[in-house]
């Protein structure tokens, strides 16, 4: 099974819809979507404006439309921030907030950590993950632990391509929950661009059990053979 997360075009935040830019980029990536079409059995997307706006522009061409799934539209969980004083979004912290704790490097402890210890935290990562696992069960993919049990009809895999029109941080958030790595370390140590696309594919080698590998993250050659600039949008390089 292949995965494609594709994250929004470059965004307008208090309107929730995209910048001029964005609908370059949207453009941009609308005709990759275009190629990878005939490959794709199904597309979803986030009830957000920005990312519904992206997809709109992928697939009305095509004639075709997506699937709402409001799970994905965001990780929502709020937090404090001491550096700012105030309760915001929980995923940005400057480094020298957050690198010196140690139970945030670890799957099994970082929402335990002062950071991420509230009911916010903790039912904005169940919403992504339980919603996911859900969507991967009606492929046939049902987790078990830290891999995923199949049971395919006459012994065949699922070898199809889903595409879903998403955030940065929601696709971040469900690599943590596919590969145990730590939700914060990927927050803040990955980053994808406006319309990046990751794919993410399942490895099948023990019969009836399932392991899925990142194959790209934010990859933008639609950007690049375009002549569209890559977008900071979420990024703060010095």
């Amino acid at each position: 099974m292949r995965i494609i997360l594709i994250r929004h075009g470059d965004p307008d935040y208090q309107k929730d819809f995209l910048t001029e830019k964005g609908e370059r980029e949207a453009a941009c990536l609308a005709e990759w979507v275009r190629k990878e079409d005939p490959h794709i059995d199904a597309y979803y997307v986030s009830p957000l404006g920005r990312a519904k706006e992206t997809c709109r522009v992928c697939l009305e061409p095509l004639g075709k439309t997506a699937e709402v799934l409001p799970w994905i539209e965001e990780y929502t969980g709020r937090t404090f921030n001491p550096r700012k004083g105030y309760v915001r979004h929980a995923w940005d912290f400057y480094p020298g907030d957050w690198t010196e704790d140690e139970t945030l490097y670890h799957k099994d402890t970082w929402l335990n950590s002062p950071l991420y210890d509230n009911e916010s935290c903790r039912e904005g990562y169940r919403t992504i993950t339980e919603g996911f696992d859900s969507l991967l069960a009606s492929y046939g993919y049902r987790r078990d632990g830290q891999i995923y049990r199949t049971d395919w009809k006459d012994g065949e895999p699922y070898g199809g391509t889903i595409v879903i029109f998403c955030h940065m941080i929601a696709t971040l958030t469900v690599i943590a929950h596919l590969t145990g790595i730590a939700a914060p370390l990927l927050w803040h140590g990955f980053y994808s661009t406006p319309t990046g696309v990751t794919v993410i594919q399942s490895e099948e080698r023990d019969r009836g059990a399932a392991w899925f590998r990142v194959r790209a993250l934010g990859e933008a050659a639609h950007l690049l053979c375009s002549g569209e600039p890559i977008s900071d949008s979420g990024f703060f390089p010095d």
